[in-house]
């Protein structure tokens, strides 16, 4: 009887020792939980993103097809290049919707030659659709069901449903694709009876083959109505509405956090305040390929929250992809060179600049306009001025957004000539007034070492 008893009490203090083992274990499992809710939070923003990318990589996601819109349209009539646009019969709207519809049943990739790609640029059989810079065949499902990371920059749409030519302007590298599923017809006819055909020749600049206004032109200047979401909107959207601190700099530029990793500073108060916040979100990750960045950064724009009526891809690079309106068929830029959207994927962060900014109601055109120089005699000026030729990248025709002072609210879009050189966008007029001995020097530092 005692060694049972013996027994028994040994199995208690065993079973006591054990208990409070495990109430020790819960307790440092609950503390370590809590003080490193960082390691559980990157799961769900990983989640997240994996999840947006397999919901944008859907036929069914309309912002897909929205943001990653053709911007450009071109055709042939008598031998001469036109820029085609037409705000009610919409080229790029017109191909994006084919797109989803069509099935590719085979893609031939034709030799590399500036030869060939000069003679499918001057096809007056073709109908030419060109994005802003590169894309990717994957980027669109229907496109291809394998993983293909191919770059294309510009569409020849043919005279038959069958055959759709793909080209990069950076490598002369053309692909044939025998199609099905798609009917350019419609496309065809809007090319045919475009309202604004504007006279234009190709130049190839470091980014590829960009239009060259022949002529100098009248512009409209068109009219908006903006506003601006309050600062407390994007708080909460991006980092959301507890345990969020603040902190405010000697420049009086306000940061709010989350935790330790993730940040959104807001612009100035005041006359000062030029709309633009910038997001942190720290976290080690591998730069995701070409095709996932393009579809990682949809993600953030959708969280930003801001109209994406007009928002379309503009820009993009090794680790950035930018996002910025365009209104009758122009880009729309902020602050002098910004988009609406920059994303950048580092090893350490995603970090996003963007402008509150949002157009809101069209004015009825007054019948302003502003005449520009012929692109020719802007790029001889720009190469007088100090700018290399062989630093320039892209010179398109924007809008610079001028107050009214008429109305706090109303905002007028001057158009004008903005030039990427030097791995930044500025307006002409900005490049014409820059001391270029500040490049020249970088350049020559940094061929000396």
């Amino acid at each position: 009887m005692t060694g049972m008893k013996f027994k028994s009490k040994l199995g208690d203090v065993f079973l006591m020792i054990g208990t409070f083992l495990a109430i020790a274990i819960s307790i440092a499992l609950w503390i370590f939980i809590m003080t490193n809710d960082q390691r559980f939070d990157r799961i769900n923003q990983s989640s997240r993103s994996s999840y947006t990318r397999q919901q944008t990589k859907s036929r069914n996601d309309k912002s897909l097809y929205d943001l990653y819109l053709p911007t450009s349209s071109y055709g042939f009539r008598n031998g001469q290049l036109y820029q085609l646009y037409d705000s009610k019969k919409n080229l790029p709207f017109e191909f994006s919707k084919e797109l989803k519809k069509l099935t590719v049943k085979r893609i031939v990739t034709l030799p590399a030659s500036e030869n060939r790609y000069k003679k499918m640029l001057n096809n007056e059989n073709y109908i030419q659709l060109a994005y802003p810079d590169e894309i990717t065949f994957n980027l669109f499902t229907s496109v291809t069901e394998k993983k293909d990371n191919r770059e294309f920059t510009r569409v020849f749409i043919t005279d038959s449903n069958k055959t759709l030519y793909l080209g990069n302007d950076k490598t002369d590298r053309i692909y044939r694709l025998s199609i099905k599923g798609a009917n350019f017809n419609r496309l065809r006819q809007y090319a045919q009876n475009a309202h604004s055909k504007t006279p234009v020749h190709f130049v190839r600049l470091e980014a590829g083959y960009t239009p060259f206004y022949s002529n100098k032109n009248k512009w409209k200047v068109y009219s908006y109505l903006i506003n601006h979401q309050s600062d407390s909107y994007f708080v909460s959207r991006l980092l959301g509405t507890s345990g969020v601190s603040s902190r405010t700099n000697k420049k009086g530029r306000t940061t709010y956090s989350l935790n330790y990793y993730t940040h959104l500073q807001v612009p100035r108060s005041g006359n000062q305040n030029d709309h633009t916040y910038l997001y942190t979100h720290y976290e080690k990750e591998t730069i995701p390929s070409t095709t996932s960045r393009l579809l990682d950064s949809i993600f953030y724009v959708h969280r930003v929250g801001l109209m994406e009526q007009d928002l379309r891809f503009f820009d993009a690079n090794k680790n950035s992809v930018s996002y910025i309106n365009y209104i009758e068929g122009s880009p729309v830029f902020l602050n002098d060179g910004d988009s609406q959207i920059y994303t950048t994927f580092s090893n350490e962060s995603i970090m996003m600049n963007f402008n509150s900014t949002n157009f809101q109601i069209p004015i009825p055109f007054d019948g302003r306009t502003v005449t520009l120089e012929s692109t020719d005699q802007l790029l001889h000026r720009l190469v007088n001025h100090g700018l290399e030729q062989s630093q320039i990248s892209r010179i398109v025709v924007g809008f610079r957004v001028e107050n009214d002072n008429s109305h706090d609210s109303l905002v007028n879009l001057i158009p004008t000539y903005y030039v990427k050189a030097y791995g930044g966008w500025k307006s002409a007029d900005s490049w014409l007034k820059q001391d270029m001995s500040i490049y020249t020097n970088a350049q020559a530092k940094g061929g000396n070492n």
